[in-house]
């Protein structure tokens, strides 16, 4: 079970990651922002993501999964939040950069639970796991989002609310998960 809800949770957050980027057009429509914006949204997310893995990346082995999953989740609902409140240029930015630390915390203390709780006689399936949970998640995100946008009422809200019932699934889930 701990197995699953940490492979759903890695799905979860990589579908986070990437469910923002099919609104980008619709924001760029609204706010009427040049398309150098957009580079520098998606480089800001980056940014976050590369500088928490450099950082962060071991810190769940010295202090545990739980407390670094914990900071991760409370962060990944704070960028949705953000989002979800979101007029203009400056509150994206700091959404996408909140999720970048937020994803970069938990993709690795993720993968390394993964390992935890894989059993020794399939030590290989972990990096299988991780391999298709991250790019699944990206995939189910992006054309999540994209089928809200364009079938959905309230593009730029549903698909946060929908996330923000994810995590706070994922939060419950990481109370029960074993350290």
């Amino acid at each position: 079970a701990g197995f699953v809800a940490v492979t759903a949770m890695l799905v979860l957050f990589m579908a986070a990651a990437g469910a923002p980027t099919p609104l980008y057009v619709v924001y760029q429509q609204q706010w009427g922002f040049p398309t150098s914006t957009l580079t520098l949204v998606f480089a800001v997310y980056v940014l976050g993501l590369l500088a928490t893995i450099l950082v962060v990346g071991a810190l769940s082995d010295h202090v545990g999964r739980r407390p670094v999953l914990v900071a991760a989740i409370v962060l990944e609902a704070v960028a949705l939040l953000l989002f979800l409140v979101a007029g203009g240029v400056a509150t994206l930015l700091a959404a996408r950069l909140v999720q970048g630390i937020a994803t970069g915390a938990a993709i690795t203390t993720l993968s390394a639970a993964v390992v935890d709780l894989t059993a020794p006689s399939r030590a290989g399936r972990a990096g299988l796991v991780t391999s298709v949970a991250t790019l699944l998640g990206l995939a189910a995100g992006s054309v999540g989002t994209g089928a809200l946008v364009e079938f959905a009422p309230a593009p730029t809200t549903l698909v946060y609310v929908v996330l923000l019932v994810g995590v706070v699934a994922a939060a419950l889930a990481t109370a029960l998960l074993p350290e």
